[in-house]
């Protein structure tokens, strides 16, 4: 299988290794301090990085940032309800200080 092209996919550092993190695979990623973590299809890889450096990194049309700790793939998400977001086994909260800009962004997917 032939790799995605570089703006669908990002290197992160998982222990001592550099992992190639595919965005179609990727469901969000929450903030832990220093750290954070990349929660995709079938796993969760945990990087030594803020999340804002991580926001850095992806492509504004990927994602979005709906809460202090979080930014979600707005592709994959499955259902929003009650400032809730479900990915499939996974839910994450859309606070009040980031729900106008996400619930605009979101009418214009």
């Amino acid at each position: 299988m032939p790799a995605p092209p570089h703006d669908q996919h990002l290197f992160v550092k998982v222990n001592k290794k550099m992992v190639r993190v595919n965005f179609e695979e990727l469901l969000f990623i929450e903030a832990m301090s220093d750290y954070s973590v990349l929660v995709l299809d079938k796993q969760k890889l945990i990087v030594y990085s803020t999340l804002k450096s991580l926001e850095e990194r992806l492509p504004e049309s990927f994602s979005a940032r709906v809460h202090r700790s979080y930014i979600v793939n707005t592709r994959r998400i499955d259902v929003v309800e009650d400032h809730m977001l479900a990915f499939s086994k996974h839910e994450v909260p859309v606070s009040k200080s980031y729900q106008e800009g996400f619930y605009r962004r979101l009418r214009g997917i």
